[in-house]
């Protein structure tokens, strides 16, 4: 966590240096930098989705169930790198839209559905289990069903993202 912090606390330096900049230049930004799905902020200043990422960071720290820890620690990981990437390169949108932000935002939200998608995958299994052990046959044929769909669909989901990688 120590290191994660120190990255943060980067990020929010090069953010302010950033922000500061433009001020001087007086560059007007886009508010929407990143897809709705991988920020929840809608701002013009770049620390403004560093603190968001820090209060992500936060509710991983205090999340207790594996599941939940798993799902934030994933949303960490891709708003990091979103981050990094544009702070770094010094290429967030101003003024019209950066093809490669978009394409990233998009494989951001795409991690995230698959995220999501394998959260759901893990409860089918744990509902499988039970209706099992409640010889249940009929509810544990049910959720196989759905465990089915939504391995299918997490199939189709890594394809897709293989795919927006590989095309970068």
């Amino acid at each position: 966590m120590q290191q994660l912090d120190n990255i943060v606390a980067r990020l929010e330096q090069q953010a302010q240096q950033f922000d500061a900049e433009n001020r001087k230049r007086q560059r007007k930004l886009r508010e929407q930098w990143f897809s709705q799905s991988l920020f929840h902020s809608r701002s013009n200043l770049a620390v403004d989705y560093v603190q968001e990422l820090k209060q992500l960071i936060a509710k991983l720290s205090n999340a207790n169930r594996p599941e939940v820890r798993n799902f934030l620690a994933e949303q960490v990981s891709q708003q990091l790198m979103a981050l990094t990437t544009a702070l770094n390169g010094c290429s967030l949108p101003v003024e019209k839209k950066d093809k490669r932000l978009v394409q990233q935002s998009r494989l951001a939200q795409m991690h995230q559905q698959l995220a999501t998608y394998r959260g759901y995958e893990q409860r089918l299994l744990i509902n499988i289990e039970n209706c099992r052990r409640q010889h249940d046959s009929i509810g544990a044929q049910q959720q196989e069903k759905r465990l089915n769909r939504c391995q299918q669909a997490l199939t189709a989901l890594e394809a897709s993202i293989q795919q927006l990688e590989e095309g970068r």
